[in-house]
């Protein structure tokens, strides 16, 4: 066995060595082990409470914000830039729809997020042009959001839980958290 700061380190290879109720007793103690809560000490305030304050203060904000838009903005509004808005919209969703691809293709973890990032964009495409279009337009924007749209970002959003939750098992002998 290998020694790290005096202390023993079991190896890949004393770990195959172990009969398999030793390795099993191993891997249950491991298991209680990093379940185990952390020892109570002096709080202090981290990334993780900052995210969650950034997120919490955001939400909070943007329901006035909301609000505001509701009561202020016109029905209708002559944009400008539209056809580039579109397209570029439309150039986010190759490129996503690309990296989602290749990060398949390579086997790479990140198409899990990636994947999910799409899915999302997919449901505010069907989503926006649902909103947008003029009645000429409506039976189009419909078909394209139930045929295409939502059935495949649904797709996306699944697969890309389904990575997650693979990935989470593989880490947690608990299994994915409900």
């Amino acid at each position: 066995m290998a020694r790290w700061d005096d202390q023993r380190v079991i190896s890949d290879d004393d770990i195959a060595a172990m009969p398999d109720g030793q390795r099993r007793d191993l891997m249950r103690r491991l298991a209680a082990a990093s379940s185990s809560p952390a020892p109570a000490g002096p709080r202090r305030f981290g990334r993780d409470e900052l995210h969650l304050t950034v997120l919490v203060v955001a939400a909070v904000l943007l329901v006035p914000w909301i609000t505001y838009l509701a009561a202020t903005l016109p029905d209708e509004f002559v944009a400008h830039n539209w056809r580039l808005a579109w397209v570029v919209f439309d150039l986010v969703l190759l490129a996503m729809f690309t990296a989602t691809a290749v990060l398949t293709i390579l086997r790479r973890r990140l198409a899990v997020l990636v994947g999910f990032a799409l899915g999302v964009l997919l449901v505010c495409d069907a989503g926006f042009d649902l909103i947008t279009t003029g009645r000429a337009g409506l039976w189009w924007a419909l078909a394209s959001a139930v045929v295409i749209e939502l059935p495949l970002a649904a797709l996306l959003m699944i697969e890309a839980y389904r990575g997650l939750t693979a990935s989470y098992d593989t880490l947690s002998p608990g299994g994915p958290p409900d």
